[in-house]
């Protein structure tokens, strides 16, 4: 009876390992290229059914290439497409300490000197350089807020 069982749990698994034998991570992968996410979907095209949203600069599991449009990735389980555009084997998080200022410089909500302010981040604090550039400002993260910068004050690692 044993030996059945074990039959049986063998040939489940080697059932199984076929069926996702399409689905096996060959390298790990950024979201790069967006302001905050980029939309997982059920099949490669813009207009498939929605089934995450992955923020700017998650890791994902790269599977495959489908297309010249769109790859097959693994996101926290879900298997689904993207376009491959915002997919890159680089992060777009880099290191960046805050410098050329007396004191401190202004994170503000959106890339001009005349947005909202969210705080002061003092000279020589560390931040995240998040991949995005516009105009003359960094998009960065300190301290969970995420804003932007002069680039003038910022010097990337």
């Amino acid at each position: 009876m044993k030996k059945i069982f074990a039959l049986i749990a063998i040939l489940i698994c080697m059932t199984a390992s076929t069926a996702f034998a399409g689905n096996n991570i060959v390298a790990t992968y950024f979201v790069v290229n967006c302001n905050e996410s980029i939309t997982l979907r059920e099949y490669p095209s813009v207009h498939a059914r929605e089934l995450a949203q992955i923020p700017l600069g998650q890791a994902v599991g790269f599977i495959e290439v489908n297309d010249e449009n769109f790859s097959k990735i693994n996101y926290d389980g879900l298997i689904g497409y993207v376009i491959s555009h915002y997919i890159s084997p680089t992060s777009p998080f880099r290191d960046a300490t805050v410098v050329n200022c007396r004191q401190s410089i202004t994170l503000r909500e959106e890339p001009s000197t005349y947005a909202r302010e969210l705080i002061q981040i003092p000279l020589g604090e560390r931040v995240k350089y998040l991949g995005v550039e516009t105009n003359s400002f960094y998009k960065v993260q300190y301290r969970g807020m995420v804003g932007f910068v002069l680039k003038t004050y910022i010097e990337l690692d």
